[in-house]
């Protein structure tokens, strides 16, 4: 079963050695609730409740008068619960942790999935730190999968070396391979290769089986993660090959239902080649994360023709990030100002509305990146995955798991601990998207409609760099820190959209080399990266300019078009021509190249020695 629907066992404060049965028929769970001793002391922690999940365990219990903080402190033991090692502080609960002070709750990560531990928490009263609460023992839930079955059980290399080591790319290859061969849930679908030659692979996932085709997966709903694009931050393709399994063999109705419903495309790792050399880049030094509108790699590019191709409705952009003063798992929507307004707002609503909430309730932070401190992170560059497919009518968002120790989860020196928390965290994340994306279908449909048809409607300014403010999240929630603006200056704003851009045929075919260790046998041309994309051109003839490529602003990647071709843009492919609406002799709307070249005209509906490319 899944994170988000597994049979949970709950054991509350004085359990000194508790026994819970669960009845698995129709989803029933029967939960032994032992007698607690009352606190004898009016700062002790009361009430304190534990409740297993996927790699991590939620701890709640009754806020106590006065308290300004928690601390909640885990002990190894054995199954006697005799300590079997030293006891350690792994978090430290502080109001703006959560949007629901008034109901503490902590998300205690980072121990080997299937290990026996103690918890206890503890108030602090004007800096003293009270008594700590009756203990609670448990058993943590094991690696997902019955390792008796085939295909559920199959272990990662990461898994299998309780994260001492992270999955090889062989091995990455040979479990993706067997996992599609054990599940009819799964396919595996190469698309395509990195500079070195290492497979893209991409998990399609849906019950009972994943529909056939791109073109059907494409008029169906459909929920993307990306996993691992910067090849030194690995947690996020841990949590990617781990949770196809748990979708590929779980059996709560739940999962059923999100796989019946939903085509789920899980792409491990885009960067093999940085993940193998452990470098934030790729073969050529080139941060993917800056590449996904020029597709100067070939690993950008392949991607964007899946985009293309499989039109996700909702993605979600796996990463990690080292300030210790963040929340456990910032967060961040396609800001850039070319995004519609209706993408901004229901990624918003993913964001705050879902992964706040239910964050909190489970005990996880969750804030904007950037958030306590974060510097100038979460901009507007339109080279950002999350930025580009807001772009291409996505709603969704990038996580960044928090790398270090911080104030409210402190660094427990083990470095397996620390990858294990992050791995897990993520699951958590990516399970609630999933749950999101399937309760809130219809208004993703909408905003991604109100889109479409405001892209195409070619109307509104153009912004070649500029981010849409994160309104602060009311207080104490650490959203009340938000991350920088990041306006548009004045020669950042187009505020007349042009209507099009006329592209030379040496402008439009020659091959580019503007990323000089990408081998010449995979360097593109523009034609071939405006197709990956899915932005139509077309060879028209004009009085002045002559022949060429007419590339339309009225096509539902309006506003990433003038990114890739206007001079004006941060990082163009190429100088095209702008050409201006204007109203001709005989009343008709043209496309004209302005003043300096009056008669190079297209004419309403573009039908000068038109033809489709």
């Amino acid at each position: 079963m899944t994170a988000a629907n597994r049979m949970r066992r709950r054991l509350t404060g004085g359990a000194r050695s508790a026994v819970v049965s669960l009845a698995l028929l129709a989803g029933v769970v029967v939960v032994a609730t032992p007698m607690s001793s009352q606190a004898q002391d009016p700062g002790e922690v009361t009430g304190l409740e534990v409740v297993q999940a996927d790699g991590y365990a939620t701890l709640s219990w009754t806020p106590v008068a006065g308290a300004t903080d928690y601390q909640i402190e885990r002990t190894p033991v054995d199954a006697q619960n005799t300590p079997t090692g030293p006891s350690v502080i792994t978090g430290v609960w502080l109001p703006n942790r959560t949007v629901t002070p008034d109901a503490p709750s902590f998300a205690d990560a980072g121990f080997a999935p299937g290990d026996r531990f103690q918890w206890r928490v503890r108030a602090s009263i004007d800096s003293t730190p009270q008594p700590f609460s009756e203990p609670v023992f448990a058993t943590t839930e094991a690696q997902f999968g019955d390792p008796s079955k085939p295909g559920e059980g199959l272990r990662t290399e990461w898994e299998l070396t309780q994260a001492a080591q992270f999955t090889s790319d062989v091995n990455e290859y040979a479990y993706e391979a067997q996992l599609a061969a054990a599940s009819d849930r799964v396919r595996l679908v190469e698309i395509g290769r990195t500079i070195q030659n290492r497979p893209i692979n991409m998990f399609v996932i849906g019950h009972p089986t994943p529909r056939p085709t791109a073109k059907s997966i494409s008029g169906s709903p459909t929920a993307l993660v990306n996993c691992n694009v910067h090849g030194n931050e690995p947690s996020s393709r841990e949590a990617c090959l781990i949770l196809a399994r748990e979708l590929a063999f779980a059996d709560d109705r739940r999962t059923i239902d999100l796989l019946r419903q939903t085509t789920i495309l899980l792409v491990p790792a885009i960067n093999g080649d940085g993940r193998a050399a452990n470098t934030r880049g790729n073969a050529t030094g080139q941060d993917l994360n800056r590449d996904h509108s020029l597709l100067r790699e070939p690993e950008t590019f392949a991607f964007a023709e899946m985009l293309r191709d499989y039109t996700p409705d909702a993605a979600f952009d796996g990463h990690e990030f080292g300030n210790s003063q963040a929340g456990d798992l910032p967060t961040l929507p396609p800001r850039h100002q070319n995004v519609a307004q209706s993408i901004f707002d229901e990624s918003q609503n993913l964001i705050t509305g879902w992964l706040y909430s239910h964050g909190s309730s489970d005990g996880w932070w969750f804030c904007p990146y950037g958030c306590q401190n974060g510097g100038n992170v979460g901009l507007s560059e339109e080279t950002i995955l999350r930025n580009v497919m807001g772009m291409k009518s996505v709603v969704g968002s990038l996580l960044e798991a928090r790398s270090a120790g911080g104030a409210t989860r402190p660094d427990e020196a083990n470095p397996q601990n620390n990858r294990r928390r992050k791995t897990y965290s993520a699951i958590y994340t990516y399970q609630q998207f999933f749950d999101y994306f399937h309760a809130n279908y219809p208004a993703i449909k909408r905003a991604i409609n109100e889109s479409i048809a405001f892209q195409t409607s070619n109307t509104g300014r153009i912004v070649f760099r500029g981010s849409r403010p994160i309104p602060a999240f009311p207080p104490p929630h650490p959203g009340e820190s938000p991350p920088p603006i990041d306006a548009p200056g004045p020669d950042q704003i187009l505020a007349e959209p042009p209507c099009g851009y006329f592209l030379t045929h040496e402008q439009y075919t020659t091959v580019l080399a503007d990323d000089p260790g990408v081998p010449v046998e995979l360097r593109t041309s523009v034609a071939e990266r405006l197709a990956a994309h899915g932005i139509a051109a077309h060879r028209v003839r004009t009085d002045d300019l002559g022949a060429g490529y007419f590339v339309a602003m009225a096509q539902p990647l309006r506003g990433l078009i003038p990114l890739l071709l206007d001079g004006q843009a941060a990082e163009p492919m190429v100088e095209a021509v702008r050409l201006l609406p204007a109203t001709g002799s005989d009343g008709e709307t043209e496309c004209t190249s302005g003043e300096a070249v009056p008669t190079a005209t297209l004419h309403a509906g573009y039908d000068l020695d038109y033809s489709g490319h």
